[in-house]
């Protein structure tokens, strides 16, 4: 993450950022590693996982490269940072290392022969910025994958108002703070824009009627409770009444609720 990112991130951290990141890596687990499968064979390769956060897809990626790749986690939170290096000494993964970074600025590696991004330029005022530090980071040839929101595109059935609110609301939030919860419809065109090429896009969008994507939607809405107050977009009884309305429709088993859409391009350095 950033400096910058930092400042306007919209999603409360700590213990509570900590076991919604760990639900979501769950419930994107399996689009996550379709997404990696676009790059080939990693075995031996250096990879680095931009904004890593705790470190779920860096600890993926750590296992398709092997003990003879190298995996990078970038990020400035140094919270999460402490959670990723303690859960890879419990793993043994010595080829694996996390270094605080502001991820907008230059990079503590070169030459390397992946990069990954997701869920990070959303909440970037300068998108552009981390993917000239990509293109710098990459040798000759080299691919980059991002994951990243479309959150207009959620859905819920049947059509729920608090849900809907819950979503509008992300989207005042993110927006008021200088980021850009639509970001996924534009991604291809800010890879192009930073000179990769061979640029292509496909969108996956989870859903569920147990759990999963409706877990999310319910811890989302939790982890930016404050920061819609702070911010006046909402009352303490408003974000209350909606989250229990959430709680209400997400126990139903005849109810269905989806992430954002996420779109992921890929393309390579020229």
């Amino acid at each position: 993450m950033t400096t910058d990112a930092l400042k306007i991130y919209p999603i409360k951290g700590g213990e509570v950022g900590r076991a919604r990141l760990a639900v979501l890596a769950g419930v994107l687990a399996p689009t996550t590693e379709q997404h990696l499968d676009r790059a080939g064979p990693l075995a031996g390769l250096k990879v680095v996982d931009v904004g890593c956060g705790g470190g779920d897809v860096t600890f993926a990626l750590a296992r398709r490269v092997g003990p003879k790749g190298q995996v990078i986690g970038i990020d400035l939170d140094e919270e999460k940072l402490g959670w990723a290096r303690a859960e890879a000494q419990a793993q043994g993964l010595s080829h694996v290392r996390f270094e605080t970074c502001d991820v907008t600025q230059a990079w503590p590696v070169i030459g390397a022969d992946l990069v990954y991004a997701r869920f990070i330029l959303t909440h970037l005022r300068d998108p552009g910025a981390l993917l000239a530090r990509a293109m710098e980071a990459l040798k000759p040839g080299a691919m980059i994958l991002v994951e990243d929101i479309d959150i207009a595109g959620r859905f819920s059935y049947p059509e729920n108002a608090a849900v809907s609110a819950a979503a509008d609301l992300y989207i005042a939030l993110s927006q008021k703070r200088g980021g850009d919860p639509l970001i996924g419809r534009r991604l291809d065109f800010l890879l192009e824009e930073a000179g990769f090429r061979h640029v292509e896009t496909t969108v996956v969008q989870p859903f569920s009627r147990q759990g999963g994507a409706k877990d999310v939607a319910a811890l989302t809405f939790a982890a930016i409770g404050d920061g819609l107050k702070a911010e006046g977009l909402a009352s303490a009884e408003e974000i209350a009444r909606i989250a229990r309305e959430i709680d209400d429709f997400n126990d139903r088993p005849d109810t269905v609720v989806s992430m954002p859409r996420i779109f992921q391009p890929w393309g390579r350095k020229g």
